[in-house]
């Protein structure tokens, strides 16, 4: 089981539990010019209003990666990283791979966040997980290697193991490492699916630990991305998907993740299904 801290709640993900959707929507590399109009001056009031829109769509965790050549990353990811917390008090993931950048967002922060993300390649861990270890941190470990994106989940597995004696050797906690299992857009390399659905169950079932998809892969190239995204999550999930990166826009996005819990066994009595249906409580007035 991973747990994830926000400065406001935490939240429990791995086999066995409801899918843990994570907003996806605040990268900034393809934002509007407000967006980066208000970074240059040191606001994020549009990522934040992106970041309460997730949450209300069912989203309990926020990715941030800033990604921009007119922005200096180990600025901009921690003004974004606090106006975050501040806001919400969620659950965050570090889209990042710049060590000053991540030390800036993290310095002084209580809560334990996710780094996305690590890969097999030897410079980047020797990179990164000291940081993971000095901060306590959760991270995703994205199954590629140094070379190439394995095509067979028993390739992907072999990195897998790989990547855990490095975590193992310096002490990095195991439900704190989350198993990407490579989301490939099925219209340039059809068939990918099944690869990534083995290796799901193979993370689950060799090593019992927690995985994680970007779902907004899947759908690339193809007429309302969105519909083929939510196809691919509600596929994964009995595979053994525990946490995916979502577009808060996909249509019927809570409704199907949560219907799709209740039906794999992760919420046996549909509870959270139900939630969606109970009529909110009127506020008592106070009187006096």
């Amino acid at each position: 089981m991973t747990q994830l801290a926000g400065s406001r709640f935490s939240v429990e993900f791995g086999p066995g539990r409801p899918v843990l959707l994570i907003n996806d929507q605040l990268r900034v590399y393809d934002q509007s010019p407000q967006v980066l109009a208000e970074l240059a001056v040191g606001r994020c009031d549009t990522l934040v209003q992106l970041a309460r829109e997730g949450e209300a769509a069912g989203c309990r965790a926020v990715d941030i990666l800033i990604d921009h050549p007119a922005l200096v990353e180990a600025d901009v990811l921690p003004l974004v990283f606090r106006a975050v917390d501040a806001a919400l008090g969620c659950p965050i993931s570090l889209d990042s791979r710049n060590p000053l950048a991540i030390e800036a967002a993290l310095d002084g922060y209580t809560g334990k966040a996710l780094l996305n993300s690590i890969t097999g390649e030897r410079e980047l861990l020797d990179t990164l997980l000291p940081l993971v270890a000095k901060y306590r941190l959760a991270v995703v470990a994205l199954l590629v290697n140094d070379v190439h994106v394995p095509q067979t989940w028993q390739e992907r597995l072999a990195v897998a193991r790989d990547i855990l004696a490095r975590t193992d050797a310096i002490g990095i906690p195991r439900e704190d490492i989350v198993f990407d299992a490579v989301c490939m857009a099925a219209s340039t390399l059809p068939g990918s699916m099944q690869v990534t659905l083995d290796t799901l169950a193979a993370i689950h079932g060799e090593l019992g630990m927690s995985t994680l998809l970007g779902i907004g892969n899947a759908g690339f190239g193809m007429p309302d991305q969105t519909r083929i995204d939510l196809a691919y999550l509600i596929a994964a999930v009995p595979w053994g998907l525990d946490a995916a990166l979502v577009d808060y826009h996909t249509e019927n996005l809570l409704v199907a993740s949560r219907a799709i819990d209740f039906l794999s066994g992760r919420d046996p009595t549909g509870a959270g299904y139900i939630s969606l249906y109970r009529p909110a409580r009127p506020r008592r007035s106070r009187s006096g």
